[in-house]
């Protein structure tokens, strides 16, 4: 029905396989003859290979040195990072480039006009690098000059450019954002070449830098969404210069908010709860709106590092701003944000911290309150609660409540992905009728 992207590559070792051209079988082989060279006799199979790249294994010390031999790999390089950072697999988000507004033009014009999609299920950047992206905006200037050449951008233009993404976004929010991507691009490219070629003053620069953040931000969701990993990254990059260019901290915040969760659901912990600690430096020029999000993504992000007490701080935070919150206040690209999603957060905050009951309380009034496209993914969340609980009658139900909804529509991997951990999570009562034809379901689903 919905399943991952064609050719899609769930772990960097497969990313690797893929460029040299070999599958699990003869990837083992090579590894094989390759140890054998070096004097290292190992037993590598086909199954090692699936098993590294499902991770529920890691290759030896010893296995890991022949393979970084055989990918020319320096030790220095393998030795500075665990298994698997060291593959020669992730991207180059451009990092080191300055953070001024020529670096962040040129971002947005080579994301705007590039073609390629992205097939990986992976981060395209890990570890310190992740978390030094969030450094280099919280220290970057911002800076937009008036453009002196080209046809005038006028403040109406950018207007109906404004009108154009909330509309976009709207759609989004109702079906999901793999189906709006290309539309995204266009916007993004028209903004690119505004920026790039027309006339316009400071302000109308200012609102256009932030414009392009915007779309990147919402682009980097979409792929999210779509589990395009390295292709969200991207997005996200772009967003956090341009809204620095555009000296705007809230879309910065924003920003960093949502890399954060990425971060967090990829097992980048360390990284994520450095990003959200990177959004917390703004707490004091950011509206109340936009704090509460903070706080509730730091709940989320904190509680998928283990830390409980701070995930519960960051939650009362977030109530607290919400209740201040004046939502004349609130920017368009954070009208999603309120207390359904708020509802959601305690949820999950509540499951992993092994409050399944009152968990479900939360999420039943925060489904009821969701977009159908949250809808989907929240019905899957319930299902794990309901399951915790042992109530298997409602776990069943959820779990055909956020079927239906796909089946009717909704594109978002990662609603299918919840439901594959639900349809995991029924493993203790596989052999019910019921459960079977549930997870007979979810893997038509995925397929």
């Amino acid at each position: 029905m919905f399943g991952q992207p064609d050719e899609a590559l769930r772990h960097p070792l497969a990313f690797v396989r893929a460029n040299l051209g070999q599958g699990k079988t003869k990837f083992a082989e090579t590894i094989r003859l390759h140890g054998r060279a070096l004097g290292c006799n190992l037993g590598t199979t086909r199954s090692t290979i699936f098993k590294w790249e499902r991770g529920d294994h890691t290759p030896d010390d010893i296995t890991q040195c022949v393979i970084a031999d055989m990918l020319k790999v320096p030790d220095s390089a393998r030795t500075s990072v665990p298994w698997p950072y060291w593959l020669p697999a992730w991207e180059n988000l451009s990092i080191a480039a300055p953070w001024n507004r020529t670096a962040t033009l040129e971002s947005l014009t080579q994301l705007a006009e590039s073609a390629s999609m992205d097939r990986r299920g992976f981060l395209g950047t890990g570890g310190a690098a992740l978390a030094g992206i969030g450094a280099q905006w919280a220290a970057a200037d911002s800076a937009v000059a008036a453009a002196t050449t080209g046809d005038t951008v006028t403040p109406a233009t950018v207007d109906r450019m404004s009108e154009r993404v909330e509309s976009l976004r709207a759609m989004e929010q109702e079906t999901g954002g793999g189906d709006y991507l290309d539309s995204a691009r266009a916007d993004l490219r028209l903004i690119a070449r505004m920026l790039d070629n027309g006339r316009y003053t400071e302000a109308t620069g200012q609102r256009l830098y932030a414009l392009a953040a915007e779309v990147c931000c919402l682009l980097g969701w979409m792929s999210y969404d779509a589990s395009l990993h390295t292709s969200a990254q991207q997005h996200y990059t772009a967003a956090l210069r341009s809204a620095r260019t555009a000296g705007d901290d809230a879309l910065g915040a924003h920003t960093l908010c949502f890399m954060a969760t990425q971060a967090a659901n990829q097992r980048e912990q360390r990284a994520a709860v450095s990003l959200m600690d990177t959004a917390e430096t703004v707490r004091a020029r950011v509206p109340a709106v936009m704090r509460a999000s903070v706080a509730a993504h730091q709940t989320t992000v904190y509680s998928k590092a283990g830390e409980t007490r701070r995930a519960a701080e960051a939650l009362n935070r977030a109530f607290d701003a919400l209740d201040r919150a004046d939502t004349s206040d609130t920017p368009g690209y954070l009208a999603w944000f309120g207390e359904s999603q708020l509802l959601s957060t305690e949820g999950r905050f509540l499951l992993l911290s092994g409050q399944a009951r009152q968990a479900t309380e939360a999420l039943e009034r925060s489904v009821t309150q969701a977009a159908p496209r949250d809808r989907a993914v929240r019905y899957g969340t319930l299902a794990l609660a309901y399951q915790q609980t042992g109530d298997l009658d409602g776990a069943l139900d959820a779990t055909h409540r956020a079927a239906d909804l796909i089946e009717k529509g909704i594109h978002s991997q990662r609603s299918v992905e919840r439901l594959q951990e639900v349809s995991r999570a029924f493993a203790p009562h596989r052999d019910e009728s019921r459960v079977k034809e549930a997870s007979e379901r979810i893997a038509v689903l995925a397929a």
